[in-house]
């Protein structure tokens, strides 16, 4: 069903996130969208939407199933001075508050920035980002949100991944899913930038890695498994292993179960 920014403009409540919407029915990639329109002199805080992306990517360079009428698939560009490094946790616990309020579904965060519900994926986030000339940061903030379970998934997706109908619910509108979005985000990455301390703590309160012995899986290929026991201000997860604490600031948490007193 094609996008219909005549309701979409009448849902929206946010004032500079998501104010204008680039729309395709289909397209490679809507992070490489974002960067061509800001290339272009695009407004900053235009979220660009795709109907299904060919090329969809997620993070440490997996790709993203984003069939059409599936999911919600965006990209936000945004411009930060200072809270450039937490908007991907903004973004995560947007999505978190957002599909609260339009599909009633109460979801958990998996660090660094899985969105879960019942402990399978049902959104993901990643953020991009490059230094603009005039010392602000543009950030790509690209998000997927599953509304549907498309047919044919592998049996290793299915496992892991999860979407609002699965869950129950019926799937709200992209119009709608999108105006609730663009609300939360405009709260929280407005929290980045002049109150950090209160976004962390809101996005450490829906995390579900804390007091469980995890699995990390770091970009270069190593593993750390100890348990998750702490994160710090910016968001970098502590992990305890023989007795020794470390913080990391990028991986891919696996086989987490709740550590045993």
């Amino acid at each position: 069903m094609p996008f219909d920014h005549d309701r979409y403009q009448a849902l929206r409540r946010s004032q500079t996130v998501g104010v204008k919407v680039a729309h395709l029915e289909e397209t490679g990639s809507t992070m490489d969208d974002a960067r061509a329109g800001a290339e272009a002199g695009r407004a900053a805080g235009t979220a660009y939407v795709a109907a299904s992306q060919r090329a969809g990517r997620g993070r440490m360079g997996r790709s993203w199933v984003s069939e059409p009428g599936a999911g919600l698939w965006v990209t936000y560009h945004l411009r930060a001075r200072q809270g450039a490094p937490l908007l991907s946790l903004a973004g995560g616990l947007a999505v978190a508050e957002a599909l609260e309020v339009v599909a009633g579904l109460r979801c958990e965060l998996k660090w660094p920035n899985d969105v879960q519900h019942g402990g399978r994926k049902i959104s993901g986030v990643l953020a991009e980002a490059r230094p603009a000339a005039d010392g602000v940061t543009d950030v790509f903030l690209g998000i997927g949100i599953n509304l549907r379970t498309p047919s044919g998934l592998p049996e290793d997706i299915l496992a892991a991944a999860t979407s609002v109908e699965q869950e129950g619910r019926p799937a709200p509108s992209r119009e709608a899913l999108l105006a609730g979005l663009s609300s939360a985000l405009e709260v929280r990455a407005g929290q980045a930038e002049r109150d950090s301390a209160g976004l962390v703590a809101g996005w450490r309160a829906r995390l579900n890695t804390l007091g469980r012995r995890v699995r990390l899986s770091l970009p270069d290929g190593s593993v750390v498994e100890g348990d998750a026991v702490d994160i710090t201000a910016d968001g970098a997860l502590v992990i305890e292993a023989d007795g020794e604490r470390r913080t990391f600031t990028a991986g891919d948490v696996t086989n987490a179960r709740t550590v045993e007193a």
